[in-house]
C-alpha cells in the first residue's frame, strides 16, 4: 500500500518512545520505524485519500486488553504530526456503556444459563446501549454538524455525558471497540453498527498477552489475583472467543508485532 513520499521526512522525528494519554492513564510506547512504514503510514495514507470524498466511519475491533485504545492514541498523534489539522479524530466504544446503576438493576445469562446481575458480564455485547450507538454514528455518518459523545471514564468506571465534540472538520473519525464488527448470535444491532463502519480493522495480538494485560487491569481496578482471574474466566474469556471470530468480516488485518504488517483481510 503506497504512501505520500512527503511523509517518509517526518519518520526520525516520530520514532523513538512517546508518552501518550488512554482513557485518563499516562501510557509509554516505543514508536519504531518499521511500526510506521508498515502500519500507521498506510492505515493513514488508506483513510486520508477515502476522506477526499466524504467523512470516513472506521471501525477497528480487537479482543479486551489487545492494545486497542493505545494503538489508536498512537494513531491519532501520528495524524496530528502528518495530516491537516483537526482532519483526524479517534474514539471509543466503551462510552456507551451502560451507567452502572442501569446493569445492577438489569439480568443476563451465565455460562449455564443461569440469571447474573448484568454488572458481571460488563463488557459482554449486552452491557452496551447499541441503539445509542447506532444513533451518534448516523449522525456522524452526515458529517455536517458538529456531535456531542459520551466518553468512558477508566477511573470512575462509567460513561460521561458530553464529553467530546466531534466537528465536521474531522474527516476521518475511528471508532475502536470490541464488537464493532458484528457476527454476534442473537445480537443483530451489532451488525448494523458494522455496516456503518468502513473500513474495517482487526488488531491481532497474542491471547496469553491479552490475557496478562487484563488481569493486571483488574488488580488495578482493585481486585485480588484470585478474583482478577475468576472474572476473566467468567466474563473476559467468553468476550474473547465472541470477538475472534468476527475478525474474518474485517477489511483489513493489523499486527503490530514480531512483524508489522498491514494486510488486506481474505
Amino acid at each position: 500500500m503506497s504512501i505520500p513520499a512527503t511523509w517518509s521526512k517526518h519518520i526520525s522525528s516520530l520514532i523513538g518512545p512517546i508518552s501518550l494519554n488512554v482513557a485518563g492513564f499516562d501510557v509509554g510506547v516505543e514508536l519504531t520505524a518499521d511500526q510506521l512504514v508498515g502500519v500507521y503510514f498506510p492505515l493513514l495514507s488508506k483513510l486520508h485519500e477515502t476522506a477526499r470524498s466524504g467523512r470516513v466511519l472506521a471501525g477497528l475491533a480487537g479482543v479486551g486488553s489487545g492494545g486497542k485504545s493505545v494503538f489508536t492514541a498512537t494513531l491519532a498523534y501520528i495524524a496530528n504530526a502528518i495530516l491537516p489539522r483537526d482532519e483526524f479524530i479517534a474514539i471509543g466504544m466503551d462510552g456507551w456503556h451502560w451507567p452502572n446503576q442501569i446493569l445492577d438493576a438489569l439480568t443476563t445469562h451465565g455460562k449455564q444459563g443461569e440469571i447474573i446481575p448484568l454488572r458481571q458480564r460488563k463488557g459482554g455485547p449486552e452491557s452496551y446501549d447499541v441503539d445509542g450507538l447506532l444513533m451518534v454514528l448516523r449522525q456522524l455518518q452526515r458529517g455536517d454538524q458538529p456531535v456531542s459523545i459520551q466518553v468512558y471514564d477508566r477511573q470512575r468506571h462509567d460513561p460521561i455525558p458530553d464529553a467530546l465534540t466531534i466537528t465536521p472538520q474531522a474527516r476521518i473519525v475511528l471508532i475502536e471497540g470490541n464488537y464493532l464488527l458484528g457476527g454476534i448470535e442473537g445480537q443483530p444491532e451489532w451488525d448494523q453498527v458494522a455496516s456503518l463502519l468502513h473500513p474495517k480493522l482487526f488488531l491481532e495480538c497474542d491471547l496469553a498477552v491479552a490475557h496478562e494485560r487484563m488481569i493486571e487491569r483488574h488488580i488495578r481496578g482493585g481486585a485480588t489475583p484470585e478474583e482478577a482471574e475468576r472474572k476473566y474466566a467468567q466474563n473476559d474469556q467468553i468476550n474473547a472467543e465472541i470477538i475472534r471470530r468476527s475478525a474474518a468480516r474485517a477489511n483489513y488485518i493489523i499486527q503490530l508485532a514480531p512483524s508489522p504488517r498491514l494486510e488486506i483481510a481474505g
